[in-house]
C-alpha cells in the first residue's frame, strides 16, 4: 500500500506537522478523499507515518493525565518536550 502522505502529495496536498498536531493542505484532493482523511484510524496512521514519535508521545501524556494528575493541555506540552529531547 502507498504511504498516505504519497497519496496526499500525489494530488498537489500536504501534511504540515505544528508539535503533535497535523494540518492536511487539500490541493487538488476530492471530497471523497477529505471524508477518508478525516477518519481517526487514518488520521493516526498518517500522524504516525509524518512523525514517528506519535506513539511515545501520546504514551507519555496519557501518563502525565492520569496518573500525575495534569489536565490534558499540561500533559501534551511536557510531553512533547521530553519526546523532543530525546
Amino acid at each position: 500500500m502507498t504511504p498516505i502522505l504519497d497519496r496526499i502529495r500525489a494530488h498537489g496536498g500536504d501534511v504540515i506537522r505544528d508539535q503533535w498536531r497535523i494540518r492536511v493542505r487539500r490541493g487538488r484532493l476530492p471530497e471523497a478523499a477529505i471524508a477518508w482523511l478525516r477518519q481517526p484510524r487514518i488520521q493516526t496512521a498518517l500522524l504516525l507515518e509524518v512523525w514517528p514519535e506519535a506513539d511515545a508521545f501520546e504514551e507519555r501524556a496519557a501518563i502525565r493525565e492520569y496518573c500525575g494528575g495534569q489536565d490534558r493541555a499540561t500533559a501534551e506540552r511536557a510531553a512533547y518536550e521530553e519526546v523532543m529531547v530525546c
